[in-house]
C-alpha cells in the first residue's frame, strides 16, 4: 500500500512553503492525487459590541478571511505550476474556533497529511492549531516538515523509529509502513527502556519481528539517556547515522499537559532537523 491522496493545509505563504513543496515532491514521486486546502481565518472577535455593530463587523471579518483563502489559493497555484501534477486547490472559510472541525472535515479521507514545523522561526500559533486538528481529527498519518532543506523527490534511505512501546507510536508504525518499506534501513531507537515493561527481556524485539514480516529490515539500538532531554539523544543519533525520516507516535499526554510542562512531542517537533511521520 502507499500513499495515493496527500492532503496538506496552508494558512501562511511563509510558514507553510516548505510543507506546499514537500507535499507536492512526494505526490510526484508516489504518482498520488493532491488537495491543498488554503484557510482563510475570520479574525472577528466574537465579544460584546453595540447594537447594529455586530453585523458590520463580523461581514468585514468574513470578507478579510474570504480574500485570505483566494490568495492563499493564487499563492499556491503558482507554487505547484513547475510540478507535473493536477492538484486540487481549494479555498475555506474558518474561525479559529472551528479549526479543528474543519481540517478534520478537509482531511478525513487522505492517506498523509502534510504539515509545517510548528515551532520555530516563522511558526504561528495557526501552525499548532492545524497541526493538533490534524492529529486528533483525521486519523491519518501526519508528516511534519522541517525548515531546513529536505529532499523528498526520493524515498528515504534510512529510517529511525523512536519507540517508546505506546499505543501511539505503534499506531505510527502501522501507518508509516509505505515509508518504512521503501527505506534500506531502519533502525528501532529506545533510550532508558523501562525495565518493568513486559518486553524487558528482548526490548524491541517484537517489533523489529513485526517489521521483518512487512519486509522492512530494522534493528534495535539501545541508548541510555546521557543528554537532559530524549529529543536530544534521538536527534543525535539521527545526525551520526544520517536517518532522513523519524517515526514516531504524538501526544501520549494531553495536549494541555505537553504545552504547559512540555514533552516528547513537543520536543522533537521543536528540534528535528528531519521529516517526522507521527500518529495519535
Amino acid at each position: 500500500m502507499a500513499y495515493k491522496t496527500i492532503a496538506v493545509i496552508v494558512t501562511d505563504t511563509v510558514a507553510d512553503a516548505p510543507a506546499l513543496i514537500a507535499a507536492a515532491e512526494i505526490a510526484v514521486r508516489e504518482r498520488a492525487h493532491l488537495d491543498v486546502h488554503a484557510l482563510g481565518i475570520d479574525p472577528a472577535r466574537y465579544e460584546a459590541m453595540p447594537v447594529g455593530a455586530a453585523g458590520v463587523v463580523l461581514e468585514s471579518g468574513i470578507d478579510d478571511a474570504r480574500q485570505q483563502a483566494d490568495d492563499l489559493v493564487e499563492w499556491a497555484e503558482g507554487m505547484l505550476a513547475a510540478y507535473d501534477l493536477s492538484p486540487v486547490v481549494a479555498p475555506a472559510v474558518v474561525t479559529t474556533l472551528g479549526l479543528d472541525g474543519t481540517v478534520a472535515r478537509l482531511a478525513r479521507y487522505a492517506d498523509l497529511v502534510v504539515a509545517a514545523q510548528p515551532y520555530g522561526e516563522a511558526a504561528t500559533q495557526l501552525q499548532v492549531l492545524t497541526l493538533e486538528a490534524a492529529l486528533f481529527g483525521t486519523g491519518a498519518p501526519v508528516m511534519v516538515v522541517p525548515r531546513v532543506a529536505c529532499d523528498f523527490t526520493t524515498r528515504f534511505d534510512r529510517a529511525v523509529i523512536a519507540w517508546d512501546e505506546s499505543d501511539e507510536c505503534l499506531e505510527s508504525v502501522r501507518k508509516a509502513l509505505p515509508v518504512l518499506r521503501g527505506a534500506d534501513h531502519t533502525d528501532i531507537v529506545m533510550v532508558d527502556p523501562p525495565s518493568h515493561s513486559p518486553e524487558r527481556s528482548d526490548p524491541g524485539g517484537v517489533l523489529c519481528l513485526m517489521l521483518a514480516r512487512q519486509g522492512v529490515k530494522s534493528e534495535v539500538s539501545i541508548l541510555a539517556k546521557t543528554l537532559p532531554r530524549v529529543s536530544a539523544v534521538v536527534n543525535r543519533f539521527v545526525a551520526e547515522h544520517g536517518s532522513k525520516v523519524i517515526i514516531m507516535g504524538a501526544y501520549g499526554h494531553s495536549r494541555v499537559r505537553e504545552a504547559v510542562l512540555g514533552g516528547a512531542t513537543r520536543e522533537m517537533l521543536e528540534s528535528a532537523k528531519v521529516p517526522i511521520v507521527m500518529t495519535h
